[in-house]
């Protein structure tokens, strides 16, 4: 046995500490060797165990006895170690074979005699003898040593070292069974606490769904005429806001439909407006005072500074967006996104209702703009047969008695009046013509009134050519109709006209120099309010921007028309 004389490890050799409340590991195994030194009367225990119950190496000694035996003692249980290893190479152990056992089935390694006289001779023992041995229980080791009178049987030092042994064992078992508890206790408390969080969060949503579902179904109980206030409220109340604008998208222009204040004539047509950029953008946007002060300059160059006075947010949703606004600072603009996203779909329908009952409120307006007109051009044509053939008809039959030829020049008077008649009866078409030759025939009109015409594609030549024929026809149309308002109102010199196109839509514009459009003249007086009504039936738009000097009518014209 060459291990049992190898130099002896450095193990720290531990007193038992003073009971404490709550003892440590340490000082529960230094009672156990004292109490198992007292059984037996030794001078000397020693216990080496793992620290903490798991891994590592611990030693702790019975303050009974002469310090002089911790040398023997020391050494004995380095032989033990070296010993107990030798064992466990040898495949002899349960720890070798990775076998958990329990307190019941342990396993000892002990150390004979012949060893134990390598270490220390007998006639220097002084009536004394050493018992030693290593236990295992198929996870952890525990090695005992002591010094125990001569007189004492071997089988009682034995007995006693297994009852050591097993106390250590369940000792670390017990630690092991605490530190588990105290773990899943630490991590149980964790665990009920995010638990608790949770159903607060769970209660929170739940109670957040049915606000929302509330809204929705008060939202869907709302008349016609009330959606969009209702809408307005409800995303204001719940999310803390305490002022609103919603704004709708009507014939193509983003107009208010309902406002906190039910004031409706705000401009969210300009670039200054946020609600409607957040509208052509469709993103967020939102303006907290109370975060950059420095920014009150910025700010007032948007519209909506003029109508909040606090900070605000304009949240886009299909065919409209929606501006909120907190004098407070409480609102919540996550909130009030959660809030417009589900009532989004319901806000959208009711758009589309909105636009449907606009075009059907256009479509009966023009048919009975188209009934008046027809009843008006019968009687037009009722007073010019009255009024110049039928005169002349009735010269002509007082001719017939008088001269051959004044009756033929009065016949022939009729014919002319009768074909001019005929033409201005005709409906105005560009015909077989290309929409350029169509608009450059209309330029004489523009001469004989003294005014110069001239003809421009904005992008690039040939642009008129790839509108579609029934797109030019409206074009012309357009064209021909401001043309005539040149002639008879403007009193202009000059007249330019643009035509550009694009894959999705034709624009025409016309540009002159004259005096202007009055405000009361720019409907019905001058023929453009049924251009304007046509087009809009076909999707398209008609401004006109006027003033001294300088007006220009632009149309646009999708090709889905």
């Amino acid at each position: 046995m060459a291990n049992a004389l190898k130099p002896p490890n450095q193990l720290a050799v531990v007193a038992p500490r003073p009971a404490a409340p709550q003892a440590s590991f340490s000082d529960r195994i230094a009672a156990i060797a004292e109490l198992g030194a007292g059984t037996v009367a030794a001078d000397r225990c020693a216990i080496a165990f793992p620290a903490g119950g798991a891994g590592g190496g611990e030693v702790v000694c019975t303050p009974r006895g002469e310090s002089r035996w911790d040398k023997v003692v020391n050494a004995v249980l380095v032989a033990l170690e070296n010993r107990f290893g030798d064992a466990v190479a040898g495949h002899g152990l349960k720890r070798a074979r990775g076998t958990p056992g329990s307190i019941e089935s342990i396993e000892r390694v002990a150390l004979n005699a012949r060893e134990i006289d390598a270490i220390v001779r007998v006639e220097a023992m002084d009536g004394r003898q050493i018992a030693a041995s290593a236990f295992t229980d198929g996870v952890s080791a525990v090695r005992i040593a002591m010094v125990a009178p001569a007189d004492r049987a071997r089988g009682e030092l034995k007995a006693s070292l297994e009852l050591m042994a097993r106390a250590v064992f369940a000792e670390t078992a017990l630690a092991a069974a605490r530190g588990s508890l105290e773990f899943w206790r630490t991590h149980g408390a964790e665990r009920g606490r995010l638990a608790i969080d949770a159903r607060r969060e769970l209660v929170r949503e739940r109670a957040a769904a049915n606000h929302l579902d509330k809204a929705v179904a008060a939202a869907r109980r709302a008349q016609p005429i009330e959606r969009f206030g209702r809408f307005g409220e409800l995303v204001a109340a719940g999310a803390g806001f305490d002022q609103w604008v919603v704004a709708v998208a009507d014939g193509g222009a983003l107009t208010v439909a309902a406002s906190s204040s039910g004031l409706k004539e705000f401009n969210l047509g300009e670039t200054g407006s946020a609600l409607g950029e957040s509208f052509r953008r469709h993103i967020v946007i939102a303006r907290w005072r109370d975060l950059d002060a420095t920014a009150v300059d910025r700010f007032n160059q948007l519209s909506e500074d003029r109508i909040f006075r606090g900070s605000y947010v304009c949240i886009p949703f299909e065919g409209g967006a929606i501006a909120l606004a907190s004098r407070d600072g409480r609102a919540s603009a996550a909130r009030a996104e959660a809030i417009v996203e589900r009532l989004a779909p319901l806000a959208a329908n009711w758009v589309m209702e909105r636009e449907a009952a606009r075009r059907n409120l256009l479509v009966r307006q023009l048919a009975l703009r188209m009934f008046a007109a027809i009843d008006e051009e019968r009687a037009r044509i009722a007073r010019d047969l009255h009024d110049d053939q039928a005169q002349l008809i009735a010269a002509a039959i007082i001719a017939l008695d008088g001269r051959r030829e004044a009756a033929r020049s009065i016949f022939k008077q009729v014919e002319e009046e009768l074909r001019r008649k005929t033409r201005e009866l005709r409906p105005v078409t560009i015909a077989d013509a290309s929409l350029d030759a169509a608009i450059e025939g209309e330029f004489s009109r523009l001469h004989r009134a003294g005014v110069t015409a001239k003809l421009v594609h904005s992008a690039h030549d040939g642009a008129a050519e790839k509108i579609s024929r029934p797109v030019q026809q409206l074009c012309f149309q357009v064209v021909r109709e401001t043309l005539s308002n040149v002639i008879r109102h403007a009193r202009a010199k000059s007249v330019e006209i643009t035509i550009d196109s694009t894959d999705a839509a034709a624009r025409v514009s016309v540009t002159d120099d004259g005096c202007g459009i009055a405000a009361n003249l720019a409907g019905e007086g001058t023929g453009l309010a049924g251009v304007r009504e046509r087009l809009e039936l076909m999707g398209g738009s008609l401004r006109v921007d006027s003033q001294a000097g300088r007006t220009t009518v632009v149309a646009e014209i999708p090709e889905s028309a």
